[in-house]
């Protein structure tokens, strides 16, 4: 047991309960079809009652919804951790807060930063990151719960990568509805990881502790 709580808001993002801290991690967005954006109830929950930390990975509208991100600055007083803040933030409750700069899948010409937090856990949120990324990620410590998009698990050269970090869960978010899935992804990450039980997804609005 990894006394983690995570909640699945949005098309890749998530809220992240650990050591009595909320991290909304690229966690409101618009929908970008076919990929899911926040709910309405959802955006409603996180507006009356809002998270500890708010950050995000970079500014792609799937990932990031910059109204929010005002009215959260607005409400809370509270730093927003994008791209442009510093490497390292020591949080409440003796967490860590590690920005990595990655590149994003096929892109490089957009800010990228990737998260690792550090608490009575460790997990690594990595947003739109290439799976490439992963091998500069050493010098980390090595996450417990890792946070990725479909990309690291629908080829086996990714998958290995994934799997080489030793997470003992790794949550897999950014993908399409089963029933608008015209790429075959679900297909695609069924054919790569087959029974390994270290991979699970959440629906959006769907929660689980680890």
């Amino acid at each position: 047991m990894l006394d983690i709580t995570v909640t699945r808001t949005a098309n890749a993002g998530a809220i992240i309960e650990m050591d009595g801290t909320r991290i909304l991690l690229d966690g409101v967005c618009e929908p970008l079809p076919p990929y899911i954006g926040t709910p309405a109830a959802i955006r409603d929950s996180l507006m009356r009652e809002m998270p500890d930390v708010l950050a995000f990975t970079h500014k792609h509208p799937d990932h990031y919804d910059p109204s929010y991100a005002e009215i959260y600055k607005e409400k809370t007083l509270r730093q927003i951790y994008t791209p442009e803040s510093l490497p390292f933030y020591e949080l409440e409750n003796g967490i860590g807060l590690y920005l990595c700069a990655t590149r994003h899948i096929g892109k490089t010409d957009i800010p990228h930063v990737s998260y690792v937090i550090e608490g009575s856990s460790t997990v690594w949120f990595m947003g739109d990151a290439s799976p490439l990324s992963l091998r500069k990620m050493t010098e980390y410590p090595k996450p417990d719960l890792l946070i990725v998009p479909f990309a690291y698990a629908i080829t086996p050269s990714a998958w290995r990568m994934t799997k080489e970090t030793g997470a003992q869960k790794i949550l897999l978010l950014h993908m399409p509805p089963r029933e608008d899935d015209a790429e075959g992804l679900w297909d695609m990450v069924k054919g790569t990881v087959k029974e390994d039980t270290s991979l699970f997804t959440l629906n959006v609005g769907e929660k689980t502790r680890l």
